[in-house]
């Protein structure tokens, strides 16, 4: 057998990356596995404000359906001002946008430069292409890790192989470890990803962008809502509201459900409001024709979409308009019906829902409850937030907490001994 390492981390993500780092600065002897060809993860393939490492408003509240306790005792372990200040301090400068904290440079790749930078000067071995295929317990209580290419043993071990991502290469081998140990999984879906979508007038949309809101419902009954940009394609929508309620979709048609949405182009206002304010503008605008019934408040494409949707010919001058019609242009304009299809792979995805329930660890270290020694971090539990920061933060966060766990578990077996 060869020497066993204190701490063995699997997965080169965030959450490994920072598991390594928390244990290596308190002076043991790490390894970090990485099944692929290089470390960071989704980092390096990060967009559409993949790059935001955490948020100024960040807590329990933007996460979905996770324990409140374990989410309250990891965030707190490395809350997001702490993480801003460390990463500072390790030559990352950042910068807020509208409150979330990115690289200044608003490259991810910096973030990944940062934390290898941190893993060569603590010394943590790094291994690629070293795809773990089991992981199992010796007599003497330590642990042997078989990889493909060689077997590791350690003291404990943090398993942060992530989710599944077909861009990362990451094929769900963390859930299939965590279930081969005993521990219950959430199916992984897609989660933060675009919509499929018809609405009896989407096929005018192609390329329109504006503000918006989403209301979702699953069976009938309303389950979330978002609000922020939304980009129309020819087939979908995406943008913020659409990634936010995007994870309801994907466990809701997973399960054979209906789902079925409503869009606002006046978000915040309600029919009635809308009505009020549309009569109102209909003094400024009389003079018009009806295809300029909304000149400047929403994008013309869009605009003549939802007019031509109310029943109100184009060409008609304003002041014909009945009060019936804009009524039917603020129904429109603030709960269009549509039917939801579908949504994007996990290619397309930036994070998953679902993997290992959070009731299976100790929500202080993240500790396995079947399996001691052995801690759990990032995109492996099932814990998924809201686009602007969130995941990352959670992912910095829960491996900060299992690495550091780990050498605190350690410690205390040396006193007892």
């Amino acid at each position: 057998m060869s020497r066993p390492y204190d701490v063995l981390v699997i997965g080169g993500g965030v959450s490994g990356m920072n598991a390594a780092i928390a244990a290596a600065r308190k002076g043991v002897d790490v390894i970090l596995l990485e099944a692929g060809d290089h470390i960071g993860g989704q980092l390096l393939t990060a967009d559409n404000g993949n790059y935001y490492v955490t948020n100024e408003q960040v807590g329990p509240e933007n996460y979905y359906d996770a324990d409140p306790a374990v989410l309250k005792e990891v965030l707190g372990n490395l809350p997001g001002p702490a993480l801003q200040t460390w990463l500072e301090e390790i030559g990352l400068a950042l910068k807020s946008d509208d409150g979330r904290i990115c690289p200044a440079s608003e490259q991810a790749v910096d973030v990944r430069d940062a934390l290898r930078l941190q893993l060569n000067s603590r010394f943590v071995r790094v291994e690629t292409y070293q795809k773990v295929i089991s992981i199992n317990k010796t007599e003497d209580g330590l642990f042997e890790v078989v990889g493909i290419k060689a077997t590791f043993y350690a003291k404990k071990v943090v398993l942060a192989a992530g989710s599944k991502s077909l861009e990362t290469g990451m094929d769900g081998s963390g859930c299939r470890l965590a279930e081969e140990l005993g521990m219950e999984v959430k199916k992984p879906l897609p989660a933060l990803t675009s919509l499929r979508l018809f609405a009896s007038c989407s096929g005018d949309w192609d390329g329109v962008s504006c503000d918006g809101e989403i209301r979702l419902f699953v069976n009938g009954d309303k389950v979330c809502a978002s609000t922020g940009s939304l980009q129309f394609s020819a087939s979908g929508v995406s943008g913020t509201p659409a990634m936010n309620v995007s994870r309801y979709v994907s466990r809701a048609l997973d399960e054979g459900k209906e789902v079925k949405a409503e869009l606002s182009f006046l978000p915040g206002m309600t029919v009635d409001e809308a009505f009020e304010f549309l009569m109102k503008r209909f003094e400024r605008v009389k003079d018009y024709l009806a295809r300029e019934y909304l000149i400047g408040l929403i994008p013309k494409k869009l605009a003549r979409s939802l007019i031509r949707q109310a029943g109100i010919r184009h060409s008609k001058p304003i002041h014909y308009l009945r009060e019936e019609d804009v009524r039917r242009l603020a129904e429109v304009m603030t709960a269009l019906p549509a039917e939801v299809t579908g949504h994007g792979n996990f290619r397309q995805a930036q994070v998953c829902t679902g993997g290992v329930v959070t009731s299976e660890v100790v929500p202080e270290t993240l500790e396995s409850r079947k399996v001691p020694g052995l801690y759990l971090a990032g995109e492996l539990l099932d814990v998924d937030g809201m686009c602007g920061g969130y995941n990352l933060q959670w992912a910095f966060s829960s491996g900060y907490t299992a690495g550091a766990s780990a050498v605190e578990s350690l410690e205390r077996g040396e006193k007892n001994e």
